[in-house]
């Protein structure tokens, strides 16, 4: 039988998550914190904050969060969806520097029945995409392989976008 190790998941499967405390959206409680390598937050922005997803798709898969906690579309104002999409525009800019994908995925599950994980707080993904980027493990083994760790995906972005700001 073949291993697939990938050590550094174990903490996300210990349950090591920024809130211990279940009555506290872990969305709510990740937009209190700073830019870092530990919080995985990329970058605060007025409404919104860029964080790299805990249990991602791809390398590089960014969600942008309101820190406001809503759960619909229709409750967002204005300047927050504008500063929204202002940030997912500058997330795929910082990707393709960072990865050069062939394309994205960009969107929001809203609600459970639309797939969400956290169906309360509203949140938008930015997911790279390569040709041919797919394999059997997802559907057979219910299994991601992803080729970077957490902390050498932030490292790289954290840098790129922090870049994409000086120039």
């Amino acid at each position: 039988m073949d291993q697939l190790w990938a050590g550094w998941r174990r903490t996300f499967i210990e349950g090591n998550q920024i809130s211990k405390n279940e009555s506290q959206c872990v969305l709510c409680a990740l937009g209190g914190l700073d830019p870092s390598a530990e919080s995985h937050v990329i970058a605060r922005a007025k409404f919104n904050y860029v964080v790299l997803n805990a249990y991602p798709y791809a390398p590089g898969h960014l969600m942008v969060v309101p820190y406001e906690h809503v759960a619909r579309l229709n409750d967002l104002v204005d300047e927050l969806l504008i500063e929204t999409m202002l940030l997912l525009r500058t997330c795929t800019s910082v990707l393709e520097k960072v990865y050069e994908p062939g394309g994205f995925n960009l969107g929001s599950n809203i609600g459970r029945a639309g797939g969400a994980a956290i169906d309360d707080h509203i949140h938008f993904h930015v997911v790279p995409r390569w040709v041919g980027d797919t394999n059997f493990m997802t559907s057979v083994a219910n299994m991601r392989v992803l080729p970077e760790s957490l902390g050498s995906s932030f490292e790289r972005i954290f840098g790129a976008w922090n870049q994409a700001f000086e120039d």
